[in-house]
This record gives C-alpha cells, structure tokens and sequence, in this order.
C-alpha cells in the first residue's frame, strides 16, 4: 500500500485506532508463529523501518512519549498499535496480550552519553532510561512470554555507563548548583539541584552491570559498533548495537555490504541532496554569516574547490565538539537532534568559465556546480592564451569572492583588510580573481552559495525510504521542518538494524503456516 494513501480506519495522532483496514493478501514473515514485533522507538521510527523491510510487516506495538512522533510513526505503519506514554508506565504484559515478543527494540534517549552533550548537566532518570529493557523481558518472562530477540541501539559512549557524581569548583572544592553557582560552605545541595557529571572512577560499571542482569535472563549478548554508510545509509553515523538471544542461537552480524572492495559503493551526501533547489550567496542574506561559519566556508573552498576542483561541499553547524567541512562526495556525518532545522549546510561555488566569450557568440553565463561544463569554441589556435572576460556583474561577483577568501583564508594574498566590511573591494588591481581548473578548463569564482539541506534530504541520507512521511502526521496535521529534523536526528539509521534483522532471522514462514 502506498504511504501516500491513508488506510480507511487508520491511527490516530494520539495513538487510538479508528478501525482496520488489513492488506488484502497476508505477507510472509520471518518470526515464528504467533510471535509480535515490539518497538520502544526514538525520532523518526528508524527502528520499525528496519524491522519492517526485514521481518514483513509493521511492528504490532509502538512506544513513545512523543505526541509528534507518535504521529509521524502512525503515518508510515499504519498497522501498529501506538502508544504515547512514558516507557516507563507501560505494562508489557497486559501491552502484549498473551503474544511473545519474536523481536523487542529498544532506542533509549542517548543524549547524556553523547559527546555532542558537551558540558550540560547528565540527568539521571534519562541515563537509565535503557534498564526499561530489563523491566520489559523480566516481566514477560515471569508471564511465559520472553522476547526470544532483543535489540537495543545508542551512541558508544553508553559503553562507559557508570555512577554520577556532583560537579565541584575548582577554586573551593565544593558543589557545583545547576544555575552554574558555587554552594556556600557547608551548604548541602539537593541532588536534584547539582550539576552531574560521570564519576570516572568507575566508568563502564552501570553498563557492566545491565550486560550481566540481561545475560541473568537467559540472553546471549553481544554488542558491536556498527557504521550506517558500511549497509548503504548516506551517514558516517555510527552506533553500538546491542544484540541478545534466548532461544539458543548466537547472535549472528551481518557483514558489510558498501565500501571500498566491497559489492556496492558507498552512498555518499551528494546521492543524497537534490540538486535542483538553489543554493542562495552568502554575500546576499539578511543576516551576515557569522565569523567562525565564513572562515569555515573559505577553508572548505580552499581545499574542495580550489586544491581538489569540486565545486561543492558540505559544512556542519552547531556541532559543539568538532565543527568541520568535507566533500559531499564522502557520507553525511551524523546529524544530532537538539539543532533546530538541522545543523548541515550545502556550499557551492558558483563557476565563470573564464574564455574569450560565450557558447555560439552568446556572452558567458555562470554555472552552479551540478550543470555540465560547457563547450569551449573559438577560431585560430587552441593553444592561445586563455584572457578572462567577464560582465560587470561577474567581475564584481569574483572580486566579491577574492576579497572573502583573502579575508578569512589567506587564499590570494594578504589584502583585505580585517577591519573592513566584508564585501569591500577597494581597488581592482589589489585583487587577483579566483580561478579553478577542472578538467582542463579554467573557471573564475564568482559566487558562493550556501544553504541547509532539507529535512528530506536528511532523511535520505539517514537510509529512510523516499517515500517516507516526514511532513505530517496520520490525522493530516503538518509537522514543522523543525520538529521532522529532531526527529531525524533521534532516528535509528534503518540499513544497519535491517541488515541485523536479516541475519538472525530463520527461513521465511509462510502466511499458511502461519496460521496452522
């Protein structure tokens, strides 16, 4: 059915259903008879695609306290009883109904493992959010009904699980408050009101622990750091993927499938971004680009376009440890979720060819960096020298660009002065104009564009399908591009659990034997 459709008695936003409306012909499907899918999803329902493409069907239940999420997962898996509530209310007994869960997922808030956290305070009740896995198949255990297996994903650093402890003042030894102020002395601060921080003496002792109560359980566990663009995501993103088994069986990994040496390349950002929509110039916004973000661009054009002769690339945005360009011939890097509208931003220069004239006596235009090289015609010798001429307007565009990349890469020569406006030129032969090569043809810069990649686009290169719904919920109403972006950067990356999936499931059983 497509997604586009919506099923007559589909879910609503608020996770009640209306009625049902099965497919007409019953899938296969990879779990055992009578066995459910049960997912604890997080942002996007990255999880739930991949148990969908790989086991047949949606998953029966999901959960989340989202109202947003809840929404957008009821949009793309009609079939799924949704649940908006807090994990931690949920009954898994009375939720499965007398079912047996054949494959429980789990994507516990990973925010306060995250490097991307950077200093802010760790919440307790939010790291502990993954011993929900242990309530959920303790109780169904109990009940007969264990999930035969488990998966579990988060960032690495959930590997160095452990106590927190209170935050001190270097100066006076004592606890640091929340607001950011120092207790006084002899001051007994509530924990709720400290700034917590992993006690590194014991780093890793939580997460031990939740190992060895899961393996109490029955469960083989592993657990390994898997890449998303290693099974066909457009992401570098990388995650640990917790794998458990009561059934006998080993967990078993699949192996990759894109890459260098590998059966398929690697998809990178560029198979990613639709390269239709324009790329507006940074000399031309309402707000000026802040000073870190120009000389982030002057870099990335350095080495992307002048020294490698690609005309676009991608820089990131918002990322408190580690802010950085690169070619958008690589992978997206991973996206997070507290940036609102994202934190990824597509940089093009914008190309002059710099011959003589234009094609068939025409004068010469600019191209965007996805158009094909023109032709170069002329009369006389082919081994001329190449003279630069351009309009008025295209040299004022490149003398635009010199100025900037002088300004903030040193590119050209030291002539720009820091304290003068950006867009200043003040004389023409202070300047050189910038020019790249490519493929033999020399091309003068005479824009650069600059814009954040649309949550669509995102999505892509997470490993969502096309047809996704990323703009509205199940009820008709419209999510805001900031709130489809969250959601994006909470996602699970589907290829990689998908390929989980497939690797531990047994051979198909068919819809009759399902239901002997």
């Amino acid at each position: 059915m497509p997604r586009s459709l919506k099923p007559l008695g589909y879910p609503m936003a608020d996770g009640t259903q209306h009625g049902f409306n099965f497919p007409r012909k019953a899938g296969a499907s990879a779990l055992h008879p009578g066995e459910i899918i049960v997912d604890l999803f997080a942002g996007g329902g990255g999880a739930s695609e991949a148990l969908r493409q790989a086991l047949g069907r949606d998953p029966d239940i999901a959960i989340n306290h989202d109202e947003q999420a809840i929404g957008m997962h009821a949009a793309n898996h009609p079939f799924t009883k949704h649940m908006r509530e807090d994990v931690w209310q949920a009954n898994p007994v009375a939720e499965c109904a007398g079912r047996r869960p054949g494959w429980f997922h789990s994507s516990p808030d990973c925010t306060h493992f995250s490097q991307a956290k950077g200093g802010q305070p760790r919440d307790r009740a939010t790291r502990s959010l993954s011993w929900v896995v242990l309530k959920w198949c303790g109780s169904l255990r109990k009940a007969g009904l264990q999930p035969r297996i488990v998966t579990l994903e988060n960032v690495k650093q959930i590997r160095s699980w452990g106590p927190l402890v209170a935050k001190r003042d270097k100066a006076t030894g004592r606890v640091m408050k929340l607001d950011g102020t120092v207790s006084a002395k002899g001051e007994r601060v509530p924990v709720d009101q400290q700034f917590l921080i992993p006690d590194k003496r014991h780093a890793g002792r939580t997460w031990r622990r939740f190992l060895s109560e899961l393996r109490a359980l029955g469960y083989l566990v592993e657990h390994r750091l898997l890449v998303a663009s290693d099974f066909g995501a457009g992401t570098s993103r990388e995650r640990l993927f917790l794998l458990a088994r009561c059934d006998g069986e080993a967990p078993r990994w699949p192996e990759p499938t894109h890459g260098p040496g590998r059966a398929q390349p690697v998809a990178t950002a560029a198979d990613c971004i639709d390269w239709s929509v324009p790329c507006p110039s940074i000399f031309e916004r309402k707000r000026p680009l802040a000073d870190a973000t120009c000389r982030r661009i002057a870099k990335g054009v350095k080495r992307y376009v002048l020294d490698a002769a690609e005309p676009f690339f991608i820089t990131e945005h918002a990322n408190g440890s580690n802010q950085r360009s690169w070619s958008a011939r690589e992978p997206l890097r991973t996206q997070c979720a507290g940036v609102k509208g994202g934190h990824f931003a597509l940089v093009s220069a914008f190309l002059e060819q710099a011959n003589g004239g234009g094609e068939n006596g025409n004068p010469a235009r600019a191209r965007g960096a996805m158009e094909p090289v023109s032709s170069i015609t002329g009369t006389g010798s082919q081994q001329r020298v190449v003279q630069c001429t351009l309009s008025a307007t295209h040299e004022d565009g490149a003398l635009r660009v010199a100025a900037f990349l002088m300004r903030y890469h040193s590119c050209g020569g030291q002539h720009a002065e820091l304290g003068e406006p950006l867009t200043t030129v003040t004389t023409k032969d202070r300047l050189a104009l910038v020019t790249v090569t490519i493929k033999g043809t020399p091309y003068v810069i005479v824009d650069i564009g600059l814009r954040m990649l649309r949550r669509e686009e995102l999505y892509r290169a997470q490993g969502f399908p096309v047809d996704y719904i990323i703009d509205r919920t199940a009820d008709g109403r419209p999510l805001s591009i900031s709130a489809s972006v969250r959601m994006v950067g909470n996602s699970v990356s589907p290829p990689p659990l998908a390929a989980i999936a497939r690797a531990n499931l047994e051979p198909i059983y068919s819809a009759e034997r399902m239901a002997a």
